[in-house]
């Protein structure tokens, strides 16, 4: 049997942590450009929160989220740190009165957008911990049953009920 060279031993060795480098760096680009291309099938538009009144403890967010994958999703649960609770609500009619009820979750269905907003869907915000004045912004989070969540930054306006 003929003995290998010290040198082409050496290259072989280097060779071979080359092919491990090479590979490594090509599945985390691979990874990387897949995140990429999953993160953008949900996106929110038009996001704002309702100024509090003075005296008021309570607000809303209202916004679009838009849906491109081609399954539907669900947004499952919001957060954050302006209220002691942040719950999804809805208005429903009963009995000729408008009432206003938490709910589970809102369906965006797929390749299709759903609108938060007055009247409707919201992301209800319960004891509010320091007035909402125009002009600030607060961070949002959405979370949704495929495991995406979206952190955006809502700015406050004032809102006017009466026209």
């Amino acid at each position: 049997m003929q003995a290998i060279p010290p040198a082409a031993k050496a290259a072989g060795i280097l060779a071979q942590k080359l092919m491990k480098t090479v590979t490594l760096l090509l599945f985390a680009g691979l990874l990387l450009l897949s995140t990429q291309v999953f993160a953008n099938l949900l996106t929110v538009e038009d996001a704002y929160v309702r100024a509090t009144p003075p005296n008021s403890k309570n607000s809303a967010a209202f916004m679009v989220i838009k849906n491109t994958s081609k399954k539907e999703v669900k947004l499952i649960a919001t957060g954050s740190d302006i209220a002691d609770r942040v719950e999804l609500h809805t208005h429903l009619h009963v009995d000729g009165m408008m009432k206003m009820r938490q709910v589970d979750n809102v369906i965006i269905k797929a390749e299709s957008s759903v609108s938060l907003q007055p009247g409707g869907y919201h992301v209800m915000f319960l004891n509010v911990k320091q007035p909402l004045k125009e002009g600030q912004s607060i961070a949002l989070l959405l979370y949704f049953n495929n495991g995406e969540q979206i952190k955006i930054n809502v700015p406050i306006k004032k809102i006017n009920v009466y026209k």
